[in-house]
This record gives C-alpha cells, sequence and structure tokens, in this order.
C-alpha cells in the first residue's frame, strides 16, 4: 500500500518524533511504500530511508536515492515541505536551520494561515505524486486541518497527541476551529491513551464517535534488559567513536555554570546552552558511562528533553532525601542543561542562596531544600542526547526510571521503553501516564508500586516511590523487571501498532 504520513517536526526527541519515524519504518518493513513529510534535516541518519527532497505546491524536488529499492519490500522517501523561516511548536527549543521558533499561540493570524497553506500543498502534492492510498497525519493541531484541506473529508486518519491540546487547543478559540475543522473530516482519530482521546472530545466531541486507541509501541529487540556493566561499556565503545559528539557540549562549560551562578546571570545560564550542539551526545559521555558502569550502588535515572515541563529538575531534588546512596543518570538534552548543571552544583555545595536565586530567577519548579541525608550527595552523570542508538544501553543500566512530567502526557513512550529495557518505572500518576503505569502496575499485580501522586510537594513523593522500589529483595526486582518487559514485548510494539494504525486509515 503507498501511505503518506504528515509531520511537522524531526525524527528525534520527542515521543511524536520517534513515533513518526518507528511507524514509518514500520511499514516500510511490512512493504508497504511511505512518502514520509517533515522537516527532518538528517535523513542520512536513518537506515530505513531510501531517498529524501523537498516539496511544495509544484510537487517533490531535488530528490536524492540513498539506496535501491528491494524487491518485495517497501520503500520511504522523505519529504521536507517548504514552510518558510518560522517554525511553530508547542513548547520552544531550537531547531537546526530555524532562527524563529514560535509557540503556535504567538503566531499572528497571517502567519499561521501561511504556515498551514504551506503544509496543505505540499500534502497534496506528494500525494498526488504517489498515488496515495491512506494518509496519516500528526496532532489535532496542525495535522489534522492540514490532511483536511490537502485531502478532503474522510480520506486521512488524525493522530492526536496531548501537547498540541493543552498548548494550542485549549488556549485559543481559534486553535480549537482548526481541531473542528480537521477532527471531524477524518476517517478515524486515533490517540494513544483513552485519557487523551477524551480530553480531546471535551473540545471536539465527534471524537468519541471516531476515536480508536492505538497505544505507541517499542524496538522490543534494542530496548531490552542487560546487565548495567555490559549496557554501558557498549555505549561508551560506540559513543568514543562517533565524530558527531565533538560538536556537543564541553566539560570546561561547568565552570562557565559556575560563574554564572555566582554572579546571579540568567541570561549566561540561557546563553551557554547556545554554544554548543545540543542534538549530540557530550564529548565526554562514553567516559562517564564507563565511570558508571563501574558502580556498585543503584543507579537512578532521568531520559528526556531537559525543560522545566519534563520534571528534571524534580529528580535532581528527590535525590537528596533518599535512604541509601545511589547514582543519578540525567540523559537528555534542552534549553535548561545549564541550569540544572547549575542545580547539581548548589546541591552539592549546600548552598542556600544559590538555590533560592535558581528557583526565582529560573523556571525548573524547585522544590524542597539543600539539606539532605547525611554523607557524600549523589553523583550525577550528565550524557546529553542519546539518540535510538545509546538509549537502550543507558535505560537498561537504570535501576529505576522516574517520570515525573508534569504536562499531560497522551501516553509516556519513555516508560515503555524503560520498561522493555528493565529498569522499573516511577510515574507521576496522571493523565496518560497513569495509564500506563496502571497496565504494569496490572500486570504484576501491585497497585501503586510504579507510580506516585503528582502535583505540589511531589519531591518527597518520589523519593518515597524511589526507596520503595530499591528496598526490594535484587531477586524479586529481577523478577519484576522480567515481566514488564516481557508485557511490552507483547503488548507494545511497533508492528502492532501499525498494523492497528493502517487497519484504522483503511
Amino acid at each position: 500500500m503507498r501511505i503518506a504520513i504528515w509531520h511537522g517536526w524531526l525524527l528525534e526527541g520527542s515521543g511524536s518524533n520517534v513515533g513518526t519515524a518507528r511507524l514509518a519504518e514500520a511499514w516500510r518493513a511490512a512493504g508497504h511504500d511511505i512518502v514520509l513529510l517533515c522537516q527532518e534535516r538528517h535523513p542520512e541518519r536513518y537506515a530505513w530511508i531510501d531517498a529524501h527532497g523537498l516539496v511544495d505546491a509544484r510537487g517533490p524536488s531535488n530528490v536524492t536515492t540513498v539506496r535501491e529499492a528491494t524487491p518485495g519490500g517497501g520503500r520511504c522517501v522523505l519529504l521536507r515541505p517548504n514552510i518558510g523561516d518560522t517554525l511553530p511548536v508547542f513548547v520552544v527549543d531550537r531547531y537546526e536551520g530555524f532562527d524563529d521558533v514560535r509557540r503556535f499561540p504567538d503566531l499572528a493570524d497571517d502567519e499561521l494561515e501561511s504556515y498551514l497553506r504551506a503544509n496543505v500543498e505540499a500534502l497534496r502534492a506528494a500525494s498526488e505524486s504517489q498515488g496515495s492510498e491512506a494518509a496519516v497525519t500528526g496532532h489535532a493541531i496542525p495535522g489534522a486541518v492540514i490532511g483536511r484541506r490537502a485531502l478532503g473529508a474522510g480520506a486521512y486518519v488524525a493522530k492526536i497527541h496531548g501537547s498540541d491540546l493543552e498548548y494550542a487547543v485549549r488556549l485559543q478559540s481559534r486553535f480549537q476551529d482548526l481541531a473542528r475543522e480537521g477532527l471531524g473530516g477524518a476517517r478515524a482519530v486515533v490517540g494513544p491513551s483513552a485519557e487523551v482521546l477524551e480530553r480531546c472530545a471535551a473540545f471536539v466531541p465527534e471524537v468519541r464517535r471516531l476515536g480508536r486507541v492505538v497505544p505507541p509501541g517499542v524496538d522490543v529487540d534494542a530496548f531490552r534488559p542487560r546487565p548495567r556493566e555490559e549496557a554501558l561499556r557498549a555505549a561508551a565503545e560506540r559513543l568514543q567513536s562517533d565524530p558527531d559528539t565533538a560538536r556537543g557540549r564541553p566539560d570546561a562549560l561547568d565552570t562557565d555554570v559556575e560563574r554564572a551562578l555566582a554572579a546571579r546571570d540568567a541570561e549566561a545560564l540561557d546563553t551557554l546552552a547556545t554554544r554548543y550542539d545540543q542534538e549530540v551526545a557530550d564529548p565526554g559521555a562514553a567516559e562517564r558511562l564507563r565511570s558508571l558502569a563501574t558502580s556498585r550502588g543503584p543507579v537512578v535515572g532521568f531520559l528526556g528533553k531537559l525543560i522545566p515541563q519534563k520534571g528534571p529538575a524534580l529528580v535532581l531534588a528527590a535525590q537528596r532525601s533518599l535512604d541509601r546512596d545511589t547514582e543519578t543518570l540525567i540523559v537528555g538534552f534542552g534549553s535548561h542543561r545549564e541550569w540544572l548543571v547549575a542545580l547539581d552544583l548548589a546541591y552539592r555545595r549546600g548552598d542556600a542562596d544559590d538555590l533560592a536565586w535558581l528557583a526565582g530567577a529560573g523556571s525548573m519548579g524547585i522544590e524542597g531544600s539543600v539539606r539532605g541525608r547525611s554523607g557524600e550527595p549523589p553523583r550525577v552523570t550528565f550524557t546529553g542526547r542519546l539518540d535510538h542508538r545509546y538509549a537502550p544501553d543507558a535505560l537498561a543500566a537504570m535501576d529505576v526510571l522516574v517520570v515525573p512530567s508534569i504536562l499531560d502526557e497522551a501516553f509516556g513512550m519513555v516508560v515503555a521503553e524503560g520498561a522493555a529495557a528493565g529498569a522499573l518505572p516511577l510515574v507521576a500518576r496522571h493523565s496518560g501516564l497513569a495509564e500506563v503505569a496502571g497496565a504494569l502496575e496490572s500486570e504484576v499485580g501491585r497497585s501503586g508500586l510504579f507510580s506516585f501522586g503528582p502535583g505540589e510537594g511531589a519531591v518527597p513523593r518520589i523519593a518515597a516511590g524511589i526507596d520503595r522500589l530499591l528496598s526490594i529483595d535484587a531477586d524479586e526486582r529481577a523478577d519484576l523487571a522480567g515481566a514488564i518487559s516481557a508485557f511490552v514485548g507483547r503488548r507494545w510494539t511497533w508492528p502492532r501498532a501499525a498494523a492497528d494504525l493502517l487497519d484504522a486509515s483503511t
């Protein structure tokens, strides 16, 4: 089958990005021909992309073939729509190739219409060129309305997430109107959880009739339990030979962070994050992972965007009051990386003034005090971004994966990936995250084991949850890890997600 996919951003770095990539890969592996529209600037990083080029109202152009089609196999062509210099997003971060990155609510009406029109023309031209038989568009806005205007009512499946609802549809009536236009004309509206579909139906009641739950998947061949030392040494060896890490965050920036903190210079902390390529791992990540591999204490980890909404600061705060010595592994990239480094420094120094300034000047939602349990503060290992080549090893090395997002999440893919890799999850009990945690808790017959109550004062509840998991006997923890990994392998796989979504599309 010939399938068109519209996605507005990249293929790594967020749940919807990764999900789009994995679905396209699964469909190609099943023998389908894919045309994928997105803003990914590095198609060469993906072995399943066969050709790439540009697309606008006149059709595809500058298409470069990377590999020839294999007999009986599928093919994926990535086309990048020409949308101009502005990239609309839900949460502002840095994107290669765009100097003007703005939240959807901050767009003027004419800017929004220009963006929609460019994508409508691109999707229509790409679909006609391919002769698409099915189409999938991402997000309640802008994907659904782009699908309707480009292809017509009933000709596409709209895939919703959560950030689209919370950071656009909920905020402005114009986005509610666009969501009704796009979702109301879809063949089906697919969401990763019942919770996010119901949240969407509050704005577009037709979703209750059109909605279908299709959970995302996990690459269970990559995300699997492994001994910590083996996993971290393997990741370190690959990182050591990765030339891209030369562009990552240099260790020398720690000194600049210390200076900025001493000077109470918030602008300097923000600026430091622009002095290196956030899309790659740190040059020192390989050596840090080797050092962590030799640790005999438990490892508590976070993997995700380093932005306040994902709650990484809560993990650092909770580590201060645990009942046992632990290591902390922070994997990810984002605009608040330097603020987190400064926060770790304030905790290690026990400097209440530093902590108070960071809490007031930043937006990390810092809770608690610098006082923690006696003894050495936990060592915190930052790696920068670890993409799909390295993330499975990092997750396999974690005894506990904390997912403290304060966002209303549609599902929480990192929870499923961590569970597949054998990391026991500790998840904020809200939105789609609660469904994921509940499914895992039901599988092992332990209600509340993998979740904590969110909201104000969450830090002690996170700490109690970590202590609860780490207090379980090592053999029992291994049995729990094996059980949830096997569950993910049965229920949440990309071939299954791809088949269910294609069924909704035809």
